[in-house]
């Protein structure tokens, strides 16, 4: 089944084993050399932030809403959760006011963390690489793409990061790429199919998805 025909809570799930695999491992590879790059070794900072939080001991499915509040503090300054969300909602954001705009950036944070936090209590060691840059990344350069191999098997699954700079020249991570499947179109998509299953109700289809039942 392709992406396209998964409920939202299913492509939430697909995106957590990416995150997993292709985030958390990476702190776990030594091989690995390191790269002189902003973008590259925030994705390193963050896994090794997020591994430290693991060994804590902080158990999800008991401490669900600490957990969750820790594992935020670690990803909002990488993730453009409001950017991401905006691109989700696409022309339908158009009508909504600033104050529903931002309910629906917070319930689709909350989502992605929750989620997220559900799918990283367990996970293996991989072989992972990251790319070296295949520019250079100086101060004029405000977008580029970290490139990660991740040997599964007798292959290797191909993952790329979309980074930018925010307006305050902040390094975020915008989208990502899983073997050709670009999650920001098949969130954007899953979104706009509901609306059109709706009848067009942006804030029922908002509402829905705040309940978690697209």
């Amino acid at each position: 089944m392709g992406f396209g025909y998964l409920k939202c809570s299913q492509v939430l799930a697909c995106m957590v084993k990416l995150l997993v695999f292709s985030g958390l491992l990476l702190a776990l590879n030594s091989q690995a050399e390191p790269i002189n790059s902003v973008p590259h070794q925030l994705v390193q900072e963050t896994t090794e932030n997020v591994l430290a939080l693991l060994k804590t001991g902080i158990d999800p499915s008991v401490d669900k809403d600490k957990f969750i509040a820790e594992l935020s503090t670690i990803l909002d300054p990488v993730v453009a959760f409001d950017y991401i969300s905006r691109g989700v909602l696409g022309r339908y954001g158009e009508g909504l006011s600033e104050e529903e705009q931002a309910q629906f950036s917070y319930s689709f944070k909350a989502g992605l963390v929750n989620t997220y936090g559900k799918g990283i209590s367990g996970f293996q060691d991989l072989d992972i690489q990251v790319k070296a840059p295949a520019e250079v990344l100086d101060e004029a350069v405000r977008r580029t793409t970290v490139l990660q191999e991740i040997a599964v098997g007798s292959g290797a699954v191909k993952v790329s990061y979309t980074m930018a700079k925010d307006r305050q020249d902040q390094w975020k991570m915008i989208n990502l790429v899983l073997n050709g499947i670009n999650f920001g179109k098949t969130f954007r998509g899953q979104f706009a199919a509901a609306v059109e299953k709706n009848s067009g109700d942006v804030r029922k289809t908002i509402k829905e998805w705040e309940k978690g039942v697209l």
